[in-house]
């Protein structure tokens, strides 16, 4: 059988290639046109894929770099998009039955059109949870072992890319839904600032978490493509000459020594041994706020939410899955007072978490309690949820393998509320070992 995994390519280095006229926008979307008819029967990644249309888009594209017409750093790169962003012309499913009969999009998510506008193309959808949520899952298995879980609900962007079938895709993380799936499927990922990329034509989840992220070959990679459609306001366009002498704090919780598996935590050791043997300084530290109480409040937060944001389906529940119909139902029980209770905790944890480590320090810890476990199940998100509420970018590296069964770990590599920039200079300076996937 036909390799499952597969380097997805560099999309620096593609994107240079079309610049220097070595490869043509064409025969990459070509070639991961080749890739999905090959791999994708047993991988599941793809929900739909619009081949004339990025053909079409893809010759265009030549024809412009051949008159010198660059549209941006993305010029010609195909890309995946989780089936809860709206493409032009494609309904978006969800991936649930409650959207059977959705009409086609009327216009781009605004992440889309940003990165349309950069020169990207749609290549078609991805496989998500419903709603992105736990359940329903998607067909979509992890391309290392196809017994096991891509992780969720970004199944089918994260599995896309390692598969090798497109160089970077659009996931969203309210919880861990970027982190996690990077981490299974052995690939990088990068979450910008929580809220800080969403926009228009997103189907929300729990709207103060809900954040568009991207998953590449390397977080590096997927910090180039952020920058591409990140808002001004994070400061990607302004020039980093050096950035600062960063110390990696690796977070002490008793989160983290309950749930962690042992090749984790082994994995993390060999991690911050490999960090400073490229002269990055270590620390080990307590976390400012236990993981459990922020794991709490974003808990309390997105099933409010939830609970409204999603009221609607329960009109006809037969068509969404059982959990989410109960879930939504908890989300409604919660009182406005338990919501803001919570929302209030969480402002200040933030506060107190960022004062105890401001840039340079970055916080270190595992991307999820283990690999990515057998079956249908998206994942432990104990780890990432934390991270997410606290705010700041994640960008998601791989650690040793699993000592036991081979299978890819990751760690996330985080930083206060809108550093993305400058956490996205340090991923390219240390590119390795921060910023390759191994």
């Amino acid at each position: 059988m036909t390799d499952l995994v597969e380097d997805p390519g560099s999309i620096r280095a593609l994107a240079h290639a079309i610049r220097q006229g070595t490869l043509t926008s064409t025969a990459l979307v070509e070639r991961c046109l080749a890739r999905i008819q090959a791999v994708d029967g047993a991988v599941m990644a793809w929900h739909s894929v619009d081949r004339e249309g990025a053909l079409d888009v893809a010759a265009t594209c030549d024809r412009e770099a051949a008159d010198g017409a660059w549209r941006g750093p993305l010029h010609g790169i195909p890309f995946a998009v989780k089936d809860i962003i709206d493409v032009l012309g494609v309904p978006t499913r969800a991936g649930s039955r409650s959207r059977s009969n959705a009409p086609p999009a009327p216009m781009d998510a605004t992440v889309v059109a940003r990165l349309r506008a950069q020169g990207a193309i749609p290549l078609g959808k991805a496989h998500t949870t419903e709603f992105a949520y736990y359940e329903a899952v998607p067909p979509t298995r992890n391309p290392h072992d196809t017994s096991r879980t891509p992780g969720g609900s970004s199944a089918g962007s994260a599995a896309a890319v390692a598969s090798g079938t497109v160089p970077f895709a659009l996931g969203s993380q309210t919880a861990g839904s970027v982190s996690r799936p990077a981490a299974f499927c052995g690939i990088g990922a990068f979450k910008p600032s929580t809220l800080s990329v969403v926009g228009t034509g997103v189907t929300p989840f729990a709207p103060s978490f809900d954040t568009i992220g991207v998953l590449a070959g390397s977080a590096a990679d997927a910090a180039t493509v952020v920058a591409a459609m990140a808002p001004e306001v994070l400061g990607f366009g302004t020039p980093i000459a050096e950035p600062a002498a960063v110390e990696m704090v690796f977070l002490d919780d008793p989160l983290i020594d309950a749930l962690a598996e042992v090749p984790v935590h082994a994995a993390m050791a060999a991690l911050r041994a490999r960090f400073s043997e490229v002269g990055i300084t270590t620390r080990t530290a307590p976390s400012p706020v236990p993981l459990a109480d922020l794991k709490t409040w974003h808990g309390t937060i997105s099933s409010y939410e939830l609970g409204r944001v999603h009221a609607g389906l329960l009109a006809d529940e037969a068509l969404i899955s059982p959990r989410l119909a109960a879930d939504i139902r908890a989300g409604k029980t919660i009182t406005d007072d338990d919501y803001r209770a919570a929302q209030a905790a969480l402002i200040a944890a933030r506060q107190t978490f960022w004062a105890a480590h401001p840039w340079p320090a970055l916080v270190v810890l595992p991307a999820a309690i283990g690999p990515a476990p057998e079956g249908d199940a998206t994942g432990d998100p104990s780890f990432i949820a934390p991270m997410t509420a606290l705010g700041g970018p994640i960008a998601s590296i791989l650690t040793d393998p699993c000592s036991a069964t081979n299978l890819p770990l990751g760690a996330m590599v985080c930083a206060p509320p809108a550093h993305d920039a400058l956490l996205a200079a340090t991923l390219y300076a240390a590119d390795p070992p921060l910023g390759t996937a191994r």
